[in-house]
């Protein structure tokens, strides 16, 4: 946090008084002529002029003003905020701002101050990382394999990238479940432990030949309205919106009958890899192995700024397809406290919950 203020002059030094002229006293006092006493000669000490502290740029000003408005209008906490607190102190720390990258330490700090724990700001910089698809770049591709014992595993990391990226990662996803479709497997894990967020929809899309079509949650505003999160037929988005569409020929059918599904949590699962989560909450022969998720289980809208930057404001909470409405951790059906060890303890849970479905049982696996 910059705070941005006028230094303190530097220490004025006085002139000194010049020392008196004192005229010698004659040996003879009867006969002297009294000198008169002298004046001192005091020059006059010359201050410094202080320099002025210059004030929020108009530029700067029409900046903040746009940020801080987005927020009182927006925030899901917007009921609960001293509005004219906030306010107060975002003008304190941009006090001197001249241009609006001056103005990001205190939108920052009036962010944070929201109380949501998710709302977050992007320069400019970081959005164009964003749609180019750098900040994906640390993030494992999609990946899948067939166990030893007949289920299927399916690795579904956080994702964050352009619309053209977002339909390339639903439609592997796609392709990898039209894969171990093919060894006929009579159950599935999907393994969400290392999905810390970023787009849901891409994620959605790609799931959803094995999460079935329909509703499958919704986004739930602090007034109680309701967006519901749907997927069908390749195509994911909320209310009316389509948000990742992947073209026909990449659309994998939707498995039938569907089959036991085991969703693997951990607490680095946060953001969208909770919505998915969520999604699975309430579909038939479903269960959660693992530990309680990271607690973000809310829904950030995006607001671009007049230079290129975003504020992503938490603006609603997720909802599973049942209508219980979240906010906080997501705790796993069974929890697993996994051990460094390997086998991992979780995909074993999860793999002998599956064999004991009648999917499954009565299989020579």
């Amino acid at each position: 946090m910059v705070v941005a203020g006028c230094g303190t002059p530097a220490a004025v030094v006085p002139s000194p008084t010049p020392a008196p002229v004192v005229t010698a006293t004659p040996a003879n006092p009867a006969t002297a002529t009294p000198s008169p006493t002298p004046t001192a000669t005091i020059t006059p000490t010359t201050l410094p002029t202080p320099t002025p502290t210059p004030g929020m740029s108009a530029e700067a000003r029409a900046y903040l003003d746009r940020a801080l408005d987005l927020m009182e209008q927006h925030s899901i906490n917007r009921a609960k905020v001293d509005w004219t607190r906030l306010r107060r102190a975002a003008d304190a720390l941009a006090t001197s701002a001249l241009t609006p990258a001056d103005t990001y330490p205190a939108i920052e700090d009036a962010l944070g101050s929201l109380g949501d724990d998710h709302s977050m700001f992007l320069p400019p910089d970081q959005v164009a990382a964003l749609q180019s698809g750098a900040l994906n770049a640390t993030n494992p591709d999609p990946s899948g394999r067939l166990l030893d014992n007949g289920i299927a595993y399916l690795l579904l990391p956080a994702f964050a990238g352009s619309a053209e990226l977002a339909e390339g990662y639903a439609a592997t996803v796609q392709r990898l479940i039209g894969e171990l479709d093919a060894g006929q497997p009579c159950g599935w894990v999907v393994d969400l432990r290392r999905n810390s967020g970023g787009a849901m929809w891409p994620m959605l899309a790609g799931i959803g030949p094995l999460l079935g079509e329909g509703q499958a949650g919704a986004f739930v505003a602090p007034g109680g309205q309701q967006a519901p999160w749907f997927y069908a037929g390749g195509r994911a988005g909320y209310g009316d919106s389509v948000q990742t569409e992947l073209d026909s020929a990449l659309v994998y059918p939707p498995l039938d009958p569907l089959p036991p599904v085991a969703v693997l949590t951990g607490r680095t699962t946060l953001r969208s890899g909770e919505a998915i989560v969520i999604a699975f909450r309430g579909r038939p022969d479903t269960r959660s192995f693992g530990l309680e998720t990271g607690g973000l289980t809310t829904a950030n809208e995006e607001f671009p700024l007049s230079d290129g930057a975003w504020m992503l404001l938490t603006v609603s909470r997720f909802a599973d397809r049942t209508g219980k409405v979240y906010g906080g951790p997501v705790v796993p059906d069974e929890v697993v406290n996994p051990p460094e060890t390997w086998p991992d303890p979780v995909v074993e849970a999860a793999t002998a919950w599956l064999l004991s479905r009648p999917a499954c049982s009565g299989l020579d696996r």
